[in-house]
């Protein structure tokens, strides 16, 4: 076999002007159902409304209804924008690549190396959560720091080996672990729904119009909410990036977005909305860390408390998974176009999974979930990172928003149908997004406005080492707009 056409090992990547010989990622390892599955399980409702409604409900002062629903209607818009640029490019890149395609190279890097960035954090905020939500079921103190670290090596090497050994196993463990989490919290939703909104139960609080409206009883900062709920939607996208490995992979990774958005919304804001009346406001930010557990032991004492903890358990597993996956095939993309070092985009032959990426990846989070396990309380580290994600994903999905429409100008006033979902939802999306970067960014401390501003600087840096010395030949590709709406298949490298 001659050298250019030797399989790619761990690490050995094939260059993306040398496609053919090498492994590629899985074709039609799976479905719409278990990529909507993907989608729904990076939004991870037990974990998030466990670490986040103390904080959402102090924020919106109980107006945490109306912020969820406007950043679903968004979010939903967002969703449909992925949509249509996987109708016409399915990478595991997604938007580095479609904005590199459709705007401009240099900009599709920068988007890429903030997407990196925001997946990280994200993976952080699961992993040093995993510890105390584990001891936390086992009974033990959550603030043991020993046990916390043991817990996030373990279970951390577990995740990341299970998603190096291929998508078809991380989707029958996220298939298991969906009906265990969303039956759990749905019932608890319904009860408490029904203690606090109809039979009022002994230590409720009870309704008041003021949960419906943008500042909550009359104390709550809109903005600050809706940075929060952002940061609490966030990683819906998480099937769009196994597009490579989806059937009709050109529909239903969007697709699959589009219905994770639509499904979790609504949830969350069931869960918001009944969770944060089962008892009062100072015993809620008592059990701030984990919230969902208190609701639990609120409504159904111990066994409560048990159950709920094992679906903030659950749910910290599935999403943690989903979210090394999604960053490890984004990092995947952008070395198989040589703008990051080639060993990244290797495959492993006999998982077809960017294995080296994943591990990687895996293994660099449990390293600092560790280290911020010793260095810093989980709460402070929780809000710092919340508020910096939140900023990142709200300009990336905005991006992502606007290249939609700038792709699609060529077509978008051919029809009143192509000027609602082409141009009104995508920039109205992109729009709220902008807005809430803009109050995320002045609510920032100091120390996280210089955090961003060492990130940008980063990415600029790496850029000139991709374009100069790595020499990327996605630098000097063409430019393309469509001139039709229909999907096309143009997977990977095609």
């Amino acid at each position: 076999m001659s050298a250019s056409t030797e399989p790619a090992r761990w690490g050995r990547a094939a260059p993306r002007d040398i496609p053919q010989g090498g492994p590629t990622l899985e074709k039609n390892a799976i479905g719409l159902t278990r990529s909507t599955i993907f989608a729904m399980a990076g939004a991870a409702p037990g974990q998030t409304v466990a670490i986040t409604l103390s904080i959402l409900v102090a924020s919106s002062a109980y107006g945490t209804i109306l912020p969820v629903l406007l950043t679903t209607a968004g979010l939903l818009c967002i969703a449909l924008a992925f949509h249509r640029l996987n109708m016409w490019r399915q990478n595991a890149g997604a938007t580095y690549e479609w904005v590199s395609k459709a705007f401009n190279p240099y900009v599709g890097f920068l988007v890429g190396w903030l997407m990196l960035v925001a997946f990280t954090l994200f993976v952080l905020i699961d992993v040093i959560t995993i510890g105390p939500s584990v001891l936390a079921l086992l009974g033990l103190s959550p603030n043991s720091k020993w046990e916390s670290a043991i817990a996030i090596v373990v279970i951390g090497a577990f995740l990341t080996l299970t998603a190096v050994r291929g998508i078809r196993l991380s989707a029958r463990l996220q298939v298991i672990v969906a009906l265990l989490e969303y039956t759990i919290v749905t019932v608890f939703a319904v009860w408490a729904f029904v203690a606090v909104f109809i039979v009022h139960s002994a230590g409720t609080l009870h309704p008041v119009i003021g949960w419906l409206s943008f500042h909550g009883t009359g104390a709550g900062v809109f903005g600050a909410t809706m940075i929060i709920t952002v940061a609490s939607l966030a990683g819906w996208d998480g099937g769009i990036y196994l597009n490579e490995e989806t059937a009709a992979p050109e529909k239903n990774p969007g697709m699959g977005a589009i219905l994770g958005v639509a499904f979790t919304g609504l949830l969350f804001v069931i869960m918001y909305g009944t969770y944060q009346g089962v008892g009062s406001y100072s015993a809620l930010q008592a059990h701030g860390a984990n919230a969902i557990a208190w609701v639990g032991q609120v409504l159904a004492g111990t066994a409560g408390d048990r159950i709920m903890s094992f679906a903030v358990v659950i749910s910290v597993l599935a999403t943690t998974q989903v979210a090394i996956i999604g960053t490890s095939r984004v990092a995947y993309s952008m070395a198989r176009d040589r703008v990051l070092p080639r060993r990244i985009g290797s495959i492993s032959d006999k998982y077809r999974t960017p294995a080296f990426a994943t591990l990687l990846l895996g293994g660099s989070m449990i390293v600092l979930g560790v280290i911020d396990v010793f260095a810093t309380s989980v709460a402070s580290a929780m809000d710092v990172i919340i508020n910096s994600s939140g900023v990142l994903y709200s300009i990336f999905y905005a991006v992502t928003g606007l290249a939609a429409t700038w792709y699609y100008r060529r077509v978008i006033f051919q029809s009143g149908k192509n000027v609602l979902l082409l141009g009104i939802l995508p920039l109205a999306g992109a729009a709220l997004l902008i807005w809430v970067t803009v109050k995320g960014t002045q609510a920032l401390t100091d120390g996280e406005r210089w955090g961003m501003l060492g990130i940008a600087a980063a990415g600029v840096l790496m850029m000139f080492v991709a374009a100069r010395i790595y020499k990327a030949p996605i630098f000097k590709t063409r430019i393309e707009a469509a001139d039709q709406t229909g999907a096309t298949l143009n997977v990977g490298t095609d």
